[in-house]
Formats: structure tokens, C-alpha cells, sequence
């Protein structure tokens, strides 16, 4: 039971992927928009931007992003609903719709039939949503929903009735059964959801509390949880609802979540009355920056430093896609799972930098904030916006690349890791699958080579039937013992390999062991 929560966990994180990207996309265009509309200084260097057609491009990418930043909820039902489907996945995203709709005019109804249950309620806790006045539910609402939907649409798919109902059978039931049950479910959900917006009240008053600590444990929590997937829950649960803020603006109306919060910022260029800047971007992108953009490139300086001199070559590839890939895209695996393999220990450490490149930047009062962590987040909201005050991050990126490069060095050093060029199962592994480093994409993606070179040594892919885990040890179902290479599973840094059976095996990886068996599972898949 434990272990089928902890895939349907993975699973959901990798289904806030999707609406997470669009609200990346939608960050980029109000953030374009917003130098066109409200910077007034770039607009008369720039006298071209006051132009009809600029203002008019502006403003229509200021929509676009709008439409996605402001619903958001609707986004998460639908995107969550699609990616949940074991199949027929289109009927799971119109089930999804169907069941947001219904589950808000199921709340209607009872606000309307029951004044009691209206004054539950305060009165910006009630909006108008798709026409729709109900409980402002917020992105919580459409997680739910997308959820729910998405486990409906796998109950129901194949149901099929009898010769005289049959039409309604099948994928057509799905948005059926998405309304009647949401429906009944809206006529409950308010009471839930006063116990539930209560939980996440106290959850974002402990944030509030915890001050210039709130920003650490954000960064720290998030790196240590990537390894295992759920970082994107944690994403979303902190900075997409109350937890992170709930801003009221001088209109009246009010918005939860940092992203939404900093979106509608950009989007009219009025800052809420009870949130200064720093306050809504200390969860946002502009705390990772020190270490994306500074700290990693170096640590990745200190491991081609530290390797052996003949295995310089080799690895050079590897390390400078992995630092360019930091800063220029903000993506940080390719480099971390050089290091959270060989030394889980330092990479606890390196999670625990993390969190404190978050809090220094909002004790030092930064206002630089995105949802790009790379050189386009730092030009779009940091040089090109002055009050971003985004030589507060660079700065504190310089210190931190200085302790992040010596304190690793010394670790590498101190501690014999095997990283990268002194011994490590990478360049094993590059000699293993003859790969040519200069023509092949896969040697700069370290996870990946992991997985093909452990496909091959279980005997390729045709050989295995099964992939999984448990807290240590990979548990793969193969066809054929005798194809097992047991060099080439050693050389892919395997702590033992148990042969239970003439079809089962076991490779002990430890504690990473989780993510290889994904990364094994997704190279099979594609084949």
C-alpha cells in the first residue's frame, strides 16, 4: 500500500509539469509585455516601444498571459485529469471541464438554497468563476478536481450498459459522470473546504512566522525532494496557493500564491497594499539564480580540477553542457546527479545551500522575481527592471560560487568521491556503450547513460520484462539470466547484484535507487 502511494505521488508531480510550463510561458509574456507598458525609462531610451503597433503587441501579450494566469485553477483541473488517464486521454480532459464546471455550480446552488452555508464564508472567500458565482476554491480547488477526474476517467472509460443505453457507454460516460458527481460533490465540498482552508491558513501563518527561514526551507526542501520527483508538489502547494501570500490590491480584490500575485504585478504595475515586493518573490526563481547561474558551474570547475589528469578529456563534455545547461536553461540535473550518486551526503549539503541562497537573497531585500532561474530570467526581471535590485543575487551569487567551489573541492578531496574522472561510473560507462562524447547527446546527461548502460548489461531491452524497486535495491524480471553482464552492471556503480531467481535479479544502488529505476523505465518506454 505504502509503495503504490509513493508511484501514484510521483505519477501527480509528473502531471503538474504541464501547467507548470504554461506558467512559465505566461511569466515570459507579461514580463515582455511589462517592459513595453510600464517601463518608463527603457520606453525613452527606446522612443520606437511608445509606438501604436509596440503597445498593441504588448498589450496583446499581456492578454495571452492573463488568460492563463487567470485560470489557473481551471488549467490544473484539466492538465491534472489529462496526464492522470491511463488512456483515452482526451475524454479525461473534457470530463475534467465538464466536472469543474459542475463541481462550481454545485457549490452555486447550495450558497444560493442555503443562506446559512453563505455565511460560512467571509466575502472575498465568494467570486464569480466562469461566469459561475460559488467558493473561491482557488488552485486547490482544481488540483482536486483534475485528480479526482483523472482516477473517475479510469473507473469508468470501459463501463459498458445495456443494448438500449449502450450509446452512453464507454468514453462517453466520462463527462457524465464527471457532472453528476461533481454535482453531489459541490453539494459537500464547502464544509470540506472550510477545514481545508483552515489547514492551509495555519500552514501559511507558520510560514509567515518563520520569517527570513521561510525562503530556506522552501530552497532546501525543493532540491532535496527533486531526486525523487515531488519537488513539483511542493512547487505548487507553497508558491500556487495561500501559503506563499494572499495580496489585496487597492481595488479590493485579492489573489493567493506568489506566482499569480507577481503575475497580476506585472500585468498592471501595482503592487498589493499588504505585500511589499520582496515579500512576493521570495519564493520565486530569483533565490535559485546564486547557485544556477554561480555556484554549480564552479562545482563543476572543482570536479574537472580534481580529476584525474588522462580522464580530463573524457569528461570535459559532460561538465560544460551540465554548467552551460545551468545558466543558460536553468537546469540543474545534468550536474547534480553527478554527485547525488556517488555522495547522497553532499548532496544533502548542496540542498542545504540552496535554501540558503533563497534566504540570503530575502534577507539582503531582493526584488528580482520569474520563473526562470537562468540568463533570461536574470536580463527579463533583473537587468532590464532597476528596482529588481538584482546585483543583490549576482553579488551573493560570486560569494556563494567561492564557498560552493572550495567547500566541494575539499569534500571530493577529503572524502576520496568517486565523481566524474576519479573512477567514477561515468567514464566506465562512456567506454562500455562506445559512445563518441563530441557527437552523442547522451554523454552529457549522466542519468540517461546510467540507464542505457544498465539496459545493457541486464541484457538489453528485449530481455527485460519488468522494472521496479524497493527502498534499495533495483527489482527487475528478466527472460534470460544468461544474458546478464555482471561487469557492465558493476561498472554502473552498482553496490551488489543478487540473482534470485532464473528470472528475477536485484542490484543494490542505495538510497538513489528510485530515481535510476524511473530514468531505466522512461528509456524503455521510448524503445
Amino acid at each position: 500500500m505504502k509503495k503504490e502511494m509513493i508511484n501514484f505521488f510521483q505519477k501527480l508531480s509528473r502531471a503538474f509539469i504541464t501547467p507548470i510550463a504554461l506558467l512559465s510561458f505566461a511569466s515570459l509574456l507579461l514580463g515582455v509585455a511589462s517592459l513595453f507598458l510600464w517601463h518608463e525609462k527603457l520606453r525613452e531610451m527606446l522612443p520606437f516601444l511608445n509606438s501604436f503597433i509596440f503597445q498593441y503587441i504588448a498589450n496583446l501579450l499581456n492578454t495571452v498571459g492573463a488568460v492563463i494566469m487567470d485560470n489557473l485553477p481551471f488549467l490544473f483541473a484539466v492538465s491534472l485529469a489529462f496526464t492522470l488517464a491511463k488512456s483515452e486521454k482526451e475524454y479525461a480532459a473534457l470530463g475534467a471541464i465538464c466536472g469543474y464546471l459542475a463541481l462550481n455550480m454545485g457549490m452555486h446552488a447550495l450558497l444560493m438554497s442555503r443562506p446559512e452555508v453563505r455565511s460560512m464564508f467571509p466575502a472575498n472567500a465568494l467570486a464569480t468563476i466562469l461566469g459561475i458565482e460559488t467558493v473561491n476554491t482557488g488552485v486547490v480547488g482544481g488540483i482536486i478536481t483534475g485528480i479526482l477526474s483523472g482516477i473517475l476517467h479510469n473507473k469508468v472509460y470501459q463501463v459498458k450498459f445495456p443494448v438500449a443505453l449502450a450509446f452512453f457507454g464507454g468514453v462517453r460516460f466520462v463527462p457524465l459522470a464527471n457532472v453528476m458527481f461533481f454535482v453531489v460533490f459541490g453539494q459537500c465540498f464547502p464544509y470540506v473546504w472550510i477545514l481545508m482552508s483552515n489547514v492551509i491558513n495555519h500552514a501559511a501563518l507558520g510560514v509567515s512566522h518563520a520569517g527570513i527561514f521561510a525562503p530556506f526551507i522552501y530552497g532546501f526542501g525543493e532540491r532535496l525532494l527533486l531526486p525523487t520527483g515531488l519537488h513539483q508538489i511542493w512547487n505548487t502547494v507553497i508558491r500556487d496557493t495561500m501559503v506563499s501570500g494572499v495580496a489585496t490590491f487597492p481595488d479590493g480584490h485579492t489573489i493567493e500564491g506568489a506566482r499569480a500575485i507577481f503575475a497580476e504585478y506585472l500585468k498592471t504595475n501595482i503592487l498589493p497594499t499588504n505585500m511589499s515586493l520582496p515579500d512576493i518573490v521570495k519564493f520565486l526563481r530569483g533565490g535559485q539564480i546564486p547557485i544556477t547561474m554561480f555556484t554549480l558551474p564552479m562545482m563543476a570547475l572543482a570536479m574537472y580540477q580534481t580529476a584525474k589528469p588522462e580522464q580530463r578529456v573524457k569528461i570535459k563534455p559532460l561538465l560544460l553542457t551540465g554548467a552551460f545547461t545551468s545558466i543558460i536553461a536553468g537546469v540543474t540535473e545534468p550536474l547534480e546527479f553527478t554527485f547525488l550518486f556517488v555522495s547522497p551526503v553532499w548532496y544533502l549539503i548542496y540542498s542545504l545551500l540552496n535554501g540558503l541562497s533563497w534566504m540570503l537573497c530575502y534577507m539582503f531585500h531582493s526584488q528580482l522575481g520569474g520563473t526562470e532561474a537562468n540568463i533570461i530570467g536574470l536580463v527579463l526581471y533583473g537587468f532590464l527592471r532597476p528596482e529588481s535590485k538584482f546585483w543583490i543575487n549576482i553579488v551573493i551569487g560570486l560569494g556563494m560560487s567561492i564557498v560552493g567551489y572550495g567547500l566541494f573541492k575539499f569534500w571530493i578531496i577529503h572524502f576520496n568521491l568517486k565523481t566524474p574522472g576519479r573512477g567514477s561510473d561515468y567514464e566506465q560507462t562512456i567506454d562500455i556503450l562506445g559512445i563518441q562524447q563530441q557527437t552523442d547527446q547522451i554523454a552529457g546527461d549522466p542519468l540517461k547513460l546510467k540507464a542505457s548502460a544498465i539496459i545493457k548489461g541486464l541484457g538489453g531491452d528485449s530481455n527485460i520484462e519488468q522494472v521496479d524497486c524497493c527502498y534499495s535495491r533495483l527489482r527487475v524480471t528478466i527472460k534470460d539470466i544468461s544474458l546478464i553482464d555482471e561487469k557492465i552492471i558493476q561498472a554502473t556503480g552498482s553496490l551488489g547484484f543478487v540473482p534470485v531467481d532464473q528470472n528475477n535479479v536485484q542490484i543494490v544502488y542505495g538510497t538513489t535507487v528510485d530515481t535510476i529505476r524511473n530514468a531505466v523505465r522512461k528509456l524503455l518506454a521510448q524503445g
